[in-house]
């Protein structure tokens, strides 16, 4: 008789670690991922309120690729070129690491890579 309520005792402790396991895992598969393409969070708050960032056109955040020798600009599937209007904002100018927005009047440039400044350097005069 021993027997037998031991075997039930194990099978009834198998079915619930059966069972917690289910809850558990379905805990960490209801947790959201943050996707890996997307700015970090601190990039938002850091905005500067342009017309860029009206636009969803922030800084680290946009693509620029070159086809049949123009620069377009990429925002989601669209490709927009120097000239064209996206909303109430024209596409003044598009370069390989910044595009200039007018809105209004008002023209605002948008870098590609934040804190990092494009220059030439010189080499030291040989002796």
């Amino acid at each position: 008789m021993t027997f037998h309520i031991s075997g039930i005792l194990t099978k009834l402790l198998g079915w619930l670690m059966v069972i917690s396991l289910f809850f558990a895992f379905g805990r960490v598969a209801a947790q959201s991922l943050r996707d890996p393409t997307s700015p970090p969070p601190e990039a938002a708050l850091a905005g500067s309120g342009s017309a860029g960032a009206s636009l969803g056109i922030e800084s680290g955040a946009m693509t620029i690729i070159v086809r049949n020798g123009r620069p377009h600009l990429v925002i989601g599937t669209r490709l927009y070129a120097q000239g064209e209007k996206i909303g109430q904002v024209r596409i003044e100018r598009i370069t390989e690491t910044e595009i200039w927005l007018r809105e209004g009047g008002v023209l605002h440039k948008v870098s590609q890579f934040s804190g990092i400044r494009r220059r030439t350097v010189t080499s030291p005069p040989e002796k």
